[in-house]
C-alpha cells in the first residue's frame, strides 16, 4: 500500500506538487530560475520534520561543503520557521526530534563509499546532467531500502548525457516510466520568479542570444556547451575599427607575455595602448633568460608600464630572470618596466567579491559568474569586442572599453584564428573557457593578448 501524500506546510507551485507523493524517481529538469532547489529543499525539510529519514545530498563534483545544496536547505529551514527544530553543523543538518540526518557528498571522490548507502531513504542529486555513467551504475541498485527514493534536479545538458538518455530519450524503459515523475520546469513555472532573475534573463537574451534557449528555456545543449567565446566574423570587424571610429588611443601601455613550455611551443608577447592592440610578436628561444631579455627590450621600446606573464609551467621562473637584468651602465636605468604581474590561467577568479553585474535589481559577483581567472580574462575580450560591434552600429559606447586590432599586426589572420579557437561551457552555472578544445594547439598569441588586457580585471571587470 502506497504512503499518503506528505503533509504540505506551504503550497508548492503546481508542477512541484508531485515531489510530495511517493515515487522511486523524481526527475525535475529545465532551465535557470525554475525554483528546483528551492522546492526540493522545502519538501525535504518538511519530510525530515515528520519522520526519521537518512537523506544524502550528492553531486558529481563537490570540492567543499560550500559546493553542496546545504545552504539551500538552511534557507528552507528559516523560510519554514523550523530553526528551533533543526541543528546545523559544519557538515550535517539534524532534526532534534525525528533524528533525520542530512549529509552531503561529492560522488566523484566517494564513489566507492556509495556501496554502503543501502540504508538511505532519499538521495537528492543536484546538477544531475554531469553524472558519470559509472556513478549511475552503482547508485541505482545501491539505494535499495524499501520505499527509498532518488531525486534528480538539473538544468538540461546534452542529449548524449547518460541521465538524459535514461529519463528524456524517446525509448525510456517502462520500468522507469511507471516509477518516475519526469517534470519539465522553467522560469515561467516559478510564481516567485524575482525581478532580479527577470533582469538576468533579459541580460542573457541580449548578451548571449545563442545560449538563451539552453540556459533559460531548458533546451538541450547538443554541443556540450561548446560555443565560441569570440566569433570570427565579429573579430574581423575589430581590425582597424579604431580608424573607422576615429579613435586615437591615449594613456598607459600594457603587455602580456606567454612563455613557451617545451617542444615546439613558442613565446608570444602582445602590446596594447588603451583599447588598441598594437603589436603581437612570437619567437623561439632555448633559455628563459633569453626570453626575459627579449621581453624587456620590447617593453622598453614601447614604453610599457606593466606586464602580465603566464606564471604556470616554465613561466613561473620568468619574473626572477627579468629582475636580474643588469642596469644600463650609462643611464643607470633598470628593466624597462615597473611591474611584473603573474597570471595563473587556472587560478582563482580575480576580485571575487567585486560585482561583474551591478544593477539596482541584480548584483552578481565575479566568483559567481566565472569558474577561474582564464574564463574571466577571455570574457573581458568578449565584452570589449561586443562594445566594438555596438560602436560600429552607431551606439554610444566608451571607446576605451572596446577591442581594436591593428591591421599592421604580423599574421593577423593567424591571431584571429587563435582567438576564435576558445569555447565556453556554462553547464555548471559558471562560465568556463577552454582555450584549446579537443586537444588543439595552445594559442600562444591569443594568450599573450588576453594577458595584455588583464589589467581590466584588477580594476573591476563588469558586464556592459
Amino acid at each position: 500500500m502506497e504512503r499518503e501524500c506528505v503533509t504540505i506546510a506551504v503550497k508548492p507551485p503546481p508542477k512541484f506538487k508531485y515531489i510530495y507523493y511517493p515515487k522511486r524517481f523524481k526527475f525535475y529538469w529545465g532551465g535557470r530560475g525554475a525554483g528546483k532547489n528551492w522546492n526540493f529543499s522545502d519538501a525535504l525539510i518538511m519530510r525530515g520534520a515528520q519522520e526519521r529519514l537518512k537523506i544524502v545530498c550528492g553531486r558529481q563534483f563537490q570540492n567543499s561543503i560550500e559546493d553542496s545544496v546545504k545552504t539551500d536547505l538552511e534557507a528552507s529551514i528559516v523560510r519554514l520557521g523550523l530553526e528551533s527544530e533543526y541543528k546545523i553543523t559544519n557538515k550535517k543538518i539534524i532534526h532534534r526530534y525525528t533524528k533525520t540526518v542530512f549529509t552531503f557528498k561529492g560522488l566523484e571522490r566517494n564513489v566507492l563509499s556509495i556501496k554502503g548507502w543501502s540504508d538511505v531513504d532519499i538521495l537528492w542529486i543536484d546538477e544531475a546532467n554531469v553524472l558519470k555513467p559509472y556513478v549511475l551504475e552503482i547508485l541505482l541498485p545501491t539505494i535499495r531500502k524499501k520505499g527509498s527514493e532518488i531525486w534528480f534536479s538539473m538544468n538540461r545538458g546534452s542529449r548524449s548525457d547518460p541521465i538524459d538518455k535514461m529519463f528524456l530519450s524517446k525509448n525510456i524503459p517502462d520500468e522507469i516510466k511507471d516509477n518516475a515523475y519526469i517534470i519539465n520546469v522553467n522560469w515561467q513555472d516559478n510564481p516567485y520568479f524575482t525581478e532580479e532573475l527577470e533582469l538576468e534573463r533579459q541580460i542573457c537574451l541580449k548578451t548571449q542570444p545563442e545560449r538563451y534557449a539552453h540556459i533559460w528555456e531548458g533546451e538541450p545543449d547538443d554541443k556540450s556547451g561548446a560555443f565560441k567565446v569570440l566569433a570570427y566574423d565579429k573579430l574581423l570587424k575589430c581590425i582597424d575599427a579604431h580608424i573607422k571610429l576615429n579613435y586615437k588611443p591615449s594613456g598607459m601601455t600594457y603587455s602580456g607575455l606567454d612563455v613557451a613550455d617545451e617542444g615546439n611551443d613558442t613565446n608570444s608577447w602582445a602590446c596594447r595602448k588603451a583599447a588598441l592592440l598594437k603589436i603581437v610578436r612570437e619567437w623561439k628561444v632555448k633559455y628563459l633568460h633569453m626570453t626575459a631579455s627579449k621581453a624587456d627590450f620590447l617593453n622598453k621600446e614601447n614604453n610599457v608600464v606593466s606586464m602580465h606573464y603566464d606564471a604556470g609551467g616554465l613561466g613561473a621562473g620568468i619574473k626572477s630572470d627579468l629582475s636580474r637584468i643588469k642596469k644600463n651602465p650609462q643611464t643607470g636605468a633598470g628593466p624597462g618596466i615597473k611591474r611584473f604581474i603573474p597570471f595563473l590561467f587556472n587560478g582563482k577568479v580575480k576580485g571575487p567579491a567585486r560585482f561583474f553585474i551591478k544593477h539596482r535589481q541584480l548584483k552578481v559577483k565575479n566568483k559567481d559568474y566565472f569558474a577561474n581567472a582564464a574564463s574571466q580574462a577571455w570574457w573581458n575580450i568578449r565584452l570589449r569586442m561586443e562594445n566594438t560591434i555596438k560602436a560600429l552600429d552607431g551606439e554610444k559606447v566608451d571607446l576605451n572599453k572596446c577591442f581594436f586590432i591593428s591591421g599592421s599586426i604580423e599574421d593577423v589572420e593567424g591571431l584571429l584564428s587563435e582567438l576564435n579557437q576558445a569555447i565556453y561551457d556554462d553547464s555548471s552555472g559558471k562560465i568556463k573557457v577552454d582555450k584549446a578544445p579537443e586537444d588543439a594547439v595552445s594559442p600562444n598569441k591569443a594568450d599573450s593578448v588576453i594577458m595584455a588586457y588583464a589589467t581590466d580585471i584588477k580594476k573591476g571587470l563588469r558586464a556592459a
